[in-house]
């Protein structure tokens, strides 16, 4: 094994090779290694002794990031592609195959067969990226004193009978034919050692030739066994360091600073990893977050800024399982800031128990909606997907975008919860083939998106999971797996690459199905973090037995039952000083605590309960208290009675303890209230309450509904300070000390129906 005992001395610096010491170079690896040189490629001038040959069927996602790598060190111009957008000849690259390279090249070379000058170097394109200049690599070259150099590994294929006839080298010692360079007549000769078939395979037409030792010899072929120049990850990842904050890649293994990194057989995601990093794609030692220079890059990006140069969208939301706050996820949906004469909407949903409330929805967005003016919207309810499985119906939903000319296409689940309104457009400026923004659990790791596959297709933990899905590191991520809202450029989709179908995958895992193919298909797929744009929520456990669920989810998905249920505004009273509350009475406190959908759930809750829950109330003789009586009746429902209990004690000690450490300095709720309620004021019912004492250290009195358009008259009396409060708006809430000092009476309603729900704190 190598190692490289000190980096930290340039001096003393030595390589270990089998334990033989050998005295360093002129300049160590550590001393490359810290060096940061401010060198502008764009004044380099042309080398007309260079070359670079590549061979690509396809201006794919790969070519791309290969063309990217190149043009960071103004390489790009040396650069000659074969066979591009022509059919490959070569067989199935998953098995032996690949020689039309070989007959592409040898006809490419022709024209330099007696060249001794020209430098020529060929490297496999889809799954290879530079990381280094042209002085360097060729520097590199001219030290190995040979015409031709290969680059090694440590795997024989495609016929490992060979092994005993391969020689004995300084490290790997087997070929690889992904990465190789040398003189341009050299290349030419070797291209010729014999005829083969475009389907032969090329690495062992290479390895033929490389154990042709008079052959080998005689044209001074070598291979690069330290990785000098190449490096193979197959076998061999961990031999790397990215060196992050030095913004180099090295081999501390080997001793080696390798130019062209090769992610040669099952190493194409770690090739993808160590692409989302170099050259020049993100450093996460510059900054708190880290700096993705790739992000800078302008070139090619979509800004959607007038209606009618906006591209043609088909957005299609999924309801495969029944969904916690459905309504928020549908609704944020249809509140994207889009053109709507651009945007096409579908919703599949298979729940039958939420058909009503997608249909409602629907209704109030475009039905009943006189405004909208949205390109289509359809819904396909349960009945109609009942006999189609989920892959069928996501490739489906996708095939509408090939039918509409989409530019394109958004999936959306339903375990998705949107708080940004820019999320279409935020995406589409990328212009990825397939993208998608980061969406975590609240709290968890759980997330939308793997940073690695196992050799299964399912989730393998990344190095850099961690620091992703923890936003320590933001930027834009090349990744395995993306999942729950994914948008796909309408090329991509009508190119036929991607489907979620697949024999390998059970329908359950229609998402890994969909990555395994876009894998195969090389189409990137990549997650973006730099802006929070939502979350995913927990659906497990999530029933039906209520009218309004989502009530119960606050231990669940408190983030969403607080974006749902707490008043907007409460966070801003959070950050306020005690004499900045209303008081519209002395010590009693105004502020803002439920939002008007919390209000008008629980009384439609209450209400839609078969019989009349609130009938047997209101006597003195109550069967719900401990004692059995009550001084001071009211129509009322406990909290106790829906099994609502253990969550209102959870609002009041997230949401009503920290107000009330504000207003009343020097006391801290316990979390105790053994009764909640809601009061039911009624004019055929009963319409006020007597003077009393609250039994509470302090009270919380809030208005579920609104004064004089649901009910008049009404208000809470303060006796002891002759003061009365009405005009409490929906949602807000007042707190006032309980017993002793606040002796107050419910004042008469004279219309209509008051709803209130009152809280004894700490009695």
């Amino acid at each position: 094994m190598l190692l490289l005992l000190s980096v930290l001395s340039l001096s003393t610096a030595l390589i270990e090779v089998e334990n033989n010491a050998v005295e360093p170079e002129e300049e160590t690896l550590a001393a490359i290694v810290e060096r940061e040189p401010a060198i502008n490629y764009n004044d380099e001038p042309f080398d007309d002794k260079f070359l670079i040959f590549t061979v690509a069927s396809d201006d794919n996602d790969p070519y791309q990031r290969y063309r990217r790598s190149l043009r960071i060190f103004n390489m790009e111009r040396y650069l000659k592609t074969l066979g591009l957008n022509e059919a490959w000849l070569g067989g199935n690259m998953e098995s032996p195959g690949g020689g039309y390279k070989v007959n592409l090249l040898k006809a490419a070379l022709a024209p330099y067969k007696d060249d001794m000058e020209t430098i020529v170097m060929f490297t496999d394109s889809y799954d290879v990226i530079f990381v280094a200049d042209k002085p360097e690599i060729l520097d590199n070259f001219k030290s190995f004193d040979a015409n031709f150099v290969i680059s090694a590994e440590s795997w024989l294929w495609p016929d490992t009978s060979l092994e005993d006839k391969y020689p004995v080298i300084e490290g790997k010692k087997y070929l690889c034919s992904g990465l190789m360079m040398g003189y341009a007549g050299t290349f030419y000769n070797i291209l010729n050692y014999k005829v083969i078939d475009n389907r032969f395979d090329d690495q062992l037409f290479y390895t033929h030739v490389y154990l042709d030792k008079e052959f080998r010899e005689a044209n001074k072929i070598v291979l690069d066994g330290t990785s000098k120049i190449f490096h193979n990850l197959h076998g061999a990842v961990r031999e790397l360091d990215y060196g992050f904050g030095n913004k180099r890649i090295a081999n501390w293994e080997m001793g080696t600073m390798p130019q062209v990194i090769h992610g040669n057989g099952p190493t194409k995601i770690d090739l993808n990893r160590f692409g989302n990093y170099y050259p020049r794609v993100f450093n996460p030692s510059d900054g708190a977050n880290g700096l993705c220079m790739i992000c800078e890059e302008k070139e090619g990006r979509v800004n959607v800024t007038e209606m009618e140069t906006a591209p043609l969208i088909l957005t299609t939301l999924f309801i495969t399982e029944r969904t916690p706050f459905l309504d928020y996820f549908i609704n944020q949906t249809f509140a994207q800031e889009y053109p709507q004469e651009r945007w096409h909407l579908r919703i599949y949903n298979r729940v039958f128990s939420q058909a009503d409330l997608v249909q409602e929805l629907v209704n109030y967005h475009v039905t009943n909606n006189a405004k909208q003016k949205y390109a289509s919207v359809k819904i396909y309810q349960p009945k109609a997907l009942s006999l189609k499985s989920r892959m069928e119906i996501y490739d489906e939903a996708m095939g509408e975008c090939v039918t509409l000319g989409c530019d394109w296409y958004f999936a959306m689940d339903s375990v998705i919860t949107l708080t940004e309104k820019t999320v279409l457009t935020d995406l589409m400026y990328w212009n990825k083939s397939v993208i998608t923004t980061q969406l975590t659990q609240p709290g968890q790791y759980w997330s939308n998106f793997w940073g690695d596959v196992n050799k299964d297709g399912f989730y393998k933990r990344a190095p850099d999971y961690f620091e992703l899905v923890k936003r320590e590191r933001q930027g834009l991520w090349n990744v395995p797996l993306v999942n729950n809202l994914v948008a796909i450029r309408g090329d991509v989709v009508r190119s036929g690459k991607l489907r979620y179908s697949g024999e390998k995958y059970e329908d359950s895992n229609y998402e890994v199905s969909f990555a395994a193919n876009a894998r195969a298909a090389n189409v990137f797929m990549y997650m973006v973090n730099l802006k929070y744009h939502g979350h995913l929520k927990r659906m497990e456990n999530y029933t039906d037995v209520n009218t309004h669920n989502d009530l119960w989810q606050i231990f669940i998905n408190q983030v969403d039952w607080k974006l749902n249920y707490i008043h907007p505004s409460f966070d801003k009273y959070l950050q306020k000083k005690r004499y900045q509350f209303p008081q519209p009475c002395p010590d009693v406190f105004h502020f803002p605590l439920l939002s008007k959908k919390f209000s008008w759930h629980i009384i439609h809750e209450l209400e839609s309960i078969p019989g009349d829950v609130f009938a047997g109330s209101g006597q003195n003789n109550d069967a719900r208290l401990a004692g059995g009586y009550e001084n001071v009746p009211t129509v009322d429902v406990h909290f106790t009675q829906i099994n609502f209990q253990q969550e209102w004690l959870k609002v009041l000690r997230d949401y009503v303890k920290p107000i009330q450490r504000l207003v009343f300095e020097g006391y801290a709720f316990h979390g105790n209230a053994y009764l909640s309620f809601v009061v039911k004021y009624h004019e055929a019912g009963q319409r006020k309450l007597v003077p009393h004492h609250d039994h509470s250290t302090f009270t919380t009195n809030t208005a579920l509904n609104r004064q004089n358009i649901d009910y008049e008259g009404g208000g809470s009396y303060f006796i002891r300070q002759k003061c009365l409060v009405r005009d409490v708006d929906i949602g807000w809430t007042l707190m006032h000390p309980g017993r002793l000092t606040h002796y107050h009476e419910g004042k008469e309603i004279t219309k209509g129906t008051r709803y209130i729900l009152v809280s004894f704190n700490d009695p």
